[in-house]
């Protein structure tokens, strides 16, 4: 029996599609293997003396790898708040200046392959190490007391997956402008043409989206106009609210500056973590939040602004259904109005969190 014409020229497309597909992995996988390091404009200090109040590195205990964090507001509070950063984000705190002095004491890590935190064990995951990171600094402070956690963004997921790995020692949990749980369909129409695309290749075609991000490593570690940038890949508010404070403006270049010192490596692998899942395979240490375990009136605050198109809104509220259906105290703020976009969720939090868990 012969093959018929259309069958084979789907045959051909498919033979033809997959050769380009591995032609361009190679290129990209041998421009990484002999690609330097992209040069960066960081600062000559590794100091932000106007953000924070000191910096610090320890060797893990049991990885030995090295692991950095900064401490902001009172050296001496007990009301002491981890903060896990975004993506891209560092140990950089750009609110710093706004609790110096409060009664609030934030530590500020760098996650795996980011700032000056080593990399994690060949076959680890970021997350994985960033949660075991978290518990061997607050050993390494003698701090038993339970703490706050606050995540940004792509730290919304990992301050989920702290909490989940012992409720026990968390106070309260809160979730700025989080990413999207990846296996809910989100509202498109919640997110800036910018971050719609790279979410779209991000969760449809990861392994492109990591060559490509591969391939551009030199311009993705540019930080030169982090305004500019949100006008290409945000929102107007986000541009507006940073050109409107240029303290926040600076700090959250000097964010970015951290995020890229060791290259792009720590960057992608967490992108490729929180963003590129596929359905049956949601974050890591996450997991199905439905079905999580001793989580039953732990209290998590998820707060999303209406005018944030970074992340979608829509997902926040279904973080909070699925919490809730595990038993979490878990409530919804929706800052309503143009101004601000994702990154006054961060000030917004910051701010709720001094008024409500530091009396």
């Amino acid at each position: 029996m012969g093959i018929s014409t259309p069958v084979l020229r789907t045959i051909v497309a498919g033979i033809l599609a997959a050769g380009a597909a591995t032609y361009v992995a190679s290129i990209a996988v041998t421009h990484r293997k002999h690609k330097k390091t992209p040069p960066r404009s960081n600062p000559p200090t590794v100091s932000y003396p106007d953000y924070a109040l000191s910096e610090h590195t320890f060797l893990s205990p049991s990885t030995c790898r090295t692991i950095s964090w900064a401490e902001y507001g009172s050296p001496v509070s007990k009301n002491i708040v981890i903060y896990e950063h975004g993506l891209p984000g560092s140990r950089i705190l750009p609110v710093g200046p706004n609790i110096k002095g409060k009664d609030i004491r934030v530590l500020a890590m760098d996650r795996p392959g980011i700032g000056f935190t080593s990399l994690p064990i060949p076959g680890n995951t970021i997350m994985e190490t960033a949660i075991s990171d978290v518990y061997e600094l607050l050993d390494h402070l003698e701090i038993s007391e339970k703490v706050i956690l606050c995540g940004f963004s792509a730290g919304g997921p990992h301050v989920l997956g702290i909490m989940f790995t012992h409720p026990e020692k968390i106070r309260a949990t809160y979730c700025l402008g989080p990413a999207t749980y990846l296996d809910e369909k989100i509202n498109w129409d919640d997110l800036a043409p910018g971050s719609k695309s790279t979410n779209w290749w991000t969760q449809n075609f990861p392994r492109y989206t990591a060559f490509d991000m591969i391939l551009r490593a030199d311009k993705i570690v540019d930080c030169s106009d982090i305004i500019e940038n949100m006008k290409n890949f945000s929102s107007a508010g986000d541009a507006i609210f940073l050109s409107e404070n240029p303290v926040e403006a600076k700090g959250w270049q000097n964010v970015n500056y951290e995020a890229y010192r060791q290259g792009i490596t720590g960057y992608l692998q967490s992108c490729m973590e929180i963003f590129g899942r596929v359905s049956t395979n949601p974050w890591p240490v996450v997991g199905d939040i439905v079905h999580q375990k001793g989580i039953e009136g732990q209290k998590v605050v998820i707060i999303h602004r209406e005018s944030d198109h970074l992340t979608a809104p829509s997902g926040s509220r279904d973080l909070v259904r699925r919490l809730k259906a595990a038993g979490a105290d878990a409530e919804f703020i929706f800052p309503e109005g143009p101004e601000g976009g994702h990154f006054q969720a961060l000030n917004y939090g910051m701010d709720y969190i001094l008024a409500h868990e530091c009396k």
